[in-house]
């Protein structure tokens, strides 16, 4: 019997007996072993504070340098 974790509303990961875990995030679903997936985890917890660090430090920069909106 699988057992399955939701997040935010859109996240959830099924434990499989088999040993895998099955992470879903609306239409995409990613398979991992429990090392993998915990690797995954950390990594994407780094990258969410370093997006929220460069919104706060892009808020400073546009509010010294005006029509900074550059995009690519």
């Amino acid at each position: 019997m699988e057992q399955v974790l939701r997040g935010d509303g859109q996240a959830k990961v099924a434990l499989c007996e088999c040993g895998k875990l099955h992470v879903t995030y609306g239409p995409i679903t990613l398979h991992f072993n429990r090392e993998e997936f915990l690797s995954f985890a950390d990594s994407i917890g780094r990258l969410g504070l370093q997006v929220r660090q460069a919104a706060k430090d892009s808020m400073h920069a546009r509010s010294a340098v005006p029509n900074a909106n550059v995009c690519h």
